[in-house]
């Protein structure tokens, strides 16, 4: 008789429009739930991809904590929830899920294999943020078996941050064949917001967050809709309408959080990110997949992503990101296609989803066996 499948736990943050959640939702629906039996934890509530997850048939748990409000009811309730559970492994997500999970895990007498997952670089110049400094002390007395980082810059700023030299790069991955280039999506997007034919969309999707770095976006997209009338500017992402204000223009769409977004994407003539600090932001490998070139600060792996197929520029310089917005929006259009078929070719060759599962199945059966 065939024995089941090793149960891994997922310790999540929580489980809402974000990086990580979505980078944990695509591994899973991508083919890590065929190899092992999978079950999500989120420390908060079951946000949007709670759902999704269940209708893919795993099991998920919610604490439903207040963010930064942990209490002795709720980690009584996680360990019970783990012992039931009884994980070959248990995979942290963000740093509250990882110090979760070792916090967690020895308390169990299985003691279950752990693993961390860090999903952000750190904010350069910036001082260490002193979860990041108790992440680190942790990782050290706890000692996970591999701390995963999706780029090699955060992997470089944790370790010398103090983080236990044992980290291994997990790029993101992306399903080729649903982020893909759609030839109706720009002209189904001008007529939803009634945009000219003959102009030219830039596109931007993420949340307000420091992390993304407002400011440095609005302030290059009111130069780039100040020097070229041909240009709209599409927003996507939830809370945009509260920071706006007195830069909201005509050209300039504001759409708040959408469920949509693989739709719209391929819609754009250009992908913009304005960020501070990030790991592998998915929305650049989105768009590079959907055929559409990227204009990005220099965050995490980002140029090596990018390469020679978009415009990198350094971080909080919004005059250099609007210059790199123009001057890939202003190309010739089959010049700015090419750009962007480049683009997808590379995400193909190097992020594909296939690829990202085997590097977990890889590491997973060389800690608890297939």
């Amino acid at each position: 008789m065939t024995a089941p499948p090793a149960t891994i736990l997922h310790v999540i943050s929580g489980l809402g429009i974000g990086g990580a959640e979505r980078a944990l939702y695509e591994l899973l629906r991508g083919g890590l739930n065929d190899r092992y039996g999978n079950r999500v934890l989120s420390l908060t509530d079951a946000g949007a991809y709670g759902p999704r997850l269940h209708d893919l048939g795993i099991p998920v748990d919610t604490l439903d904590m207040r963010r930064g409000r942990p209490s002795v009811g709720a980690a009584a309730r996680l360990r019970r929830i783990v012992a039931a559970t009884r994980p070959a492994l248990i995979q942290g997500w963000m740093y509250h899920g990882n110090v979760a999970a070792s916090v967690t895990a020895a308390t169990l007498r299985s003691r279950p294999v752990v693993t961390w997952n860090v999903r952000t670089s750190l904010n350069e110049g910036a001082p260490v943020r002193p979860l990041v400094r108790v992440s680190a002390r942790l990782s050290r007395a706890s000692r996970p078996r591999a701390i995963l980082y999706n780029s090699d810059r955060a992997l470089r700023q944790h370790e010398a941050a103090g983080f236990l030299a044992n980290g291994r790069v997990m790029p993101n991955g992306f399903d080729i064949g649903r982020w893909r280039p759609d030839p109706e999506a720009g002209s189904q997007l001008r007529d939803t917001l009634s945009i000219p034919a003959r102009c030219r969309v830039v596109g931007y999707v993420g949340r307000v967050d420091p992390a993304k770095n407002p400011p440095n976006l609005l302030a290059a997209l009111k130069s780039v809709l100040a020097h070229d009338p041909s240009i709209h500017a599409v927003v996507v992402g939830r809370d945009w309408d509260t920071v706006v204000g007195r830069d909201a223009s005509p050209r300039l769409h504001l759409l708040g959080q959408r469920d949509d977004v693989v739709a719209l994407m391929p819609g754009f003539d250009l992908l913009c990110l304005a960020s501070d600090y990030e790991g592998f932001p998915n929305v650049v490998g989105e768009a590079m997949a959907c055929g559409v070139p990227v204009a990005t600060t220099d965050v995490g792996d980002v140029a090596e992503i990018v390469g020679p197929t978009g415009r990198v520029v350094p971080i909080r310089d919004p005059d250099a990101l609007a210059q790199a917005i123009l001057e890939v929006s202003g190309m010739e259009p089959e010049a700015r296609r090419a750009l962007g078929m480049a683009a997808r070719a590379r995400v193909v060759d190097r992020y594909g989803i296939d690829a990202a599962v085997g590097r977990y199945a890889t590491l997973y059966e060389g800690l608890i066996g297939s």
